[in-house]
């Protein structure tokens, strides 16, 4: 069957039509292009197919840069060239907009999207699955393992650890209960630091096999248990030659945010089973976005209620009058009361709760914020735009992973009153559908 692509909508897939006007979803292709495709599962709207033939390509069509693009389920926006990505993921942000009837409001404020400066080799943290000793990913959209022996999308440092794991005895028996591995580069020693999920805890074979380990790889910073079931440890810190139940004093992973962000430079640090985002290069510019659109003048009260380990809540507090953290993760929270303490910052708040009932209690407490800080994940946060009530914060700042999350919460907060006052893509994942969008909303009362 041929078709013509129209366009390339959410999840990366590109929109054709049948003769009949029966809408098909097919991979791997770019508006404008004929194709020929193999339906492979019929719905009552739409099908789904895999692309069979190129017949007339658009010019934006590249060769995919990674060999295992068509079996890995990685990325999915290799075959378009990089300014091509922006414009698919824009327009895929339109086009929801559109849908969700905020086009008309948002348009006039819709800033181009900031582009990474790194379009491969810029993840500093990747998780790979476990299968009888070998290292891959699942196919997309199954559960199939696909072995693969880099990644292009990851930091070197990582790749040359991941592709020494092949050959370790030690690493061999450590696979026996693993699961999943990732690896996360601690940019500070430009070392690598390997966080095991394990079936059960690790026993003392093991342990002495992630000794072992360490000793081997001159590039591992330390290795980290996350057994199923229970929290994170042991960890084994190769330069102190400390291990514990966690992480929490020896073995970290140090990021410099530099002093032109917030005024002087502060050092963060997190636990291997802590979020932190995985561009540094564009979470420095997330910031750099954030203090542009707040422009805060040392007398505010934020909240930031997905406060993670301070990333944005320490460098605003540099500039505001007080801050309120929150977030649902006990490493989270650890590390952001340890980094507050190392970087001499007072009038920061941590606490360990749901973004809801974190404001809540702030409320119970008598303290009403001016700025409000989301940065949920996937799912969005719908329950806590529902719950936001009087007294209304003046701002909130919307950081969202998700567009169709992103656009369902905003029109709960356009009920409160709440107008869009600045969005912008920010590409933080290139290479995959996925994007990041950073949104001021005001209240107009």
């Amino acid at each position: 069957m041929k078709i013509c692509v129209e366009k390339v909508v959410a999840g990366g897939l590109g929109l054709g039509r049948r003769e009949d006007g029966c809408t098909v979803l097919v991979p791997a292709v770019l508006p404008g292009e004929l194709v020929r495709v193999k339906v492979r599962r019929s719905h009552r709207s739409y099908q789904e197919a895999t692309l069979v033939e190129l017949l007339e390509p658009s010019p934006e069509r590249r060769l995919p840069p990674c060999p295992w693009y068509d079996r890995c389920g990685g990325c999915d926006l290799q075959h378009a060239s990089y300014p091509c990505q922006l414009e698919l993921k824009q327009q895929i942000l339109r086009e929801l907009l559109q849908r969700h009837g905020l086009a008309a409001q948002v348009e006039p404020v819709l800033a181009p999207p900031l582009a990474s400066e790194q379009e491969l080799n810029y993840r500093q943290r990747i998780r790979l699955q476990v299968a009888a000793g070998r290292l891959g990913f699942f196919q997309a959209g199954s559960h199939r393992f696909t072995e693969v022996e880099q990644c292009l999308l990851a930091r070197p440092a990582i790749n040359r650890v991941w592709r020494q794991l092949s050959a370790s005895s030690p690493w061999r028996r450590l696979a026996e209960q693993g699961e999943a591995l990732e690896f996360s580069l601690d940019p500070q020693s430009g070392r690598v630091v390997l966080l095991l999920h394990h079936r059960r805890r690790p026993r003392p074979a093991e342990r002495e096999a992630a000794w072992q380990l360490c000793r081997e790889l001159a590039e591992l910073k330390g290795i980290a248990f996350l057994p199923l079931g229970h929290q994170a440890g042991p960890f084994i810190d190769r330069q102190s030659g400390a291990q514990g139940r966690d992480g929490t004093e020896q073995l970290r992973l140090h990021f410099l945010l530099p002093a032109a962000l917030a005024g002087r430079s502060l050092d963060l640090t997190a636990e291997p089973t802590a979020f932190c985002q995985v561009n540094e290069g564009q979470n420095q510019r997330l910031l750099a976005r954030l203090f542009a659109l707040l422009q805060p003048e040392g007398d505010e009260v934020l909240a930031d209620l997905h406060c993670g380990m301070g990333n944005f809540s320490l460098p605003l507090a540099l500039r505001c009058g007080r801050v309120y953290g929150v977030d649902i993760q006990a490493a989270a929270i650890r590390g952001a009361k340890h980094n507050a303490l190392a970087n001499g910052i007072e009038n920061c708040r941590f606490s360990r709760a749901g973004a809801r009932e974190g404001l809540a209690a702030l409320h119970a407490a008598a303290i009403h914020p001016d700025i409000l800080l989301l940065d949920p994940p996937r799912g969005g946060c719908l329950e806590l735009v529902r719950f936001v009530g009087s007294p209304l914060p003046n701002r909130i700042v919307m950081i969202s992973c998700d567009p169709a999350t992103m656009v369902r919460d905003l029109a709960v907060l356009g009920q409160k009153g709440y107008r869009v006052a600045s969005m912008q893509l920010i590409d933080m994942f290139p290479q995959t559908h996925h994007l990041e969008t950073i949104t001021l909303l005001r209240h107009h009362g």
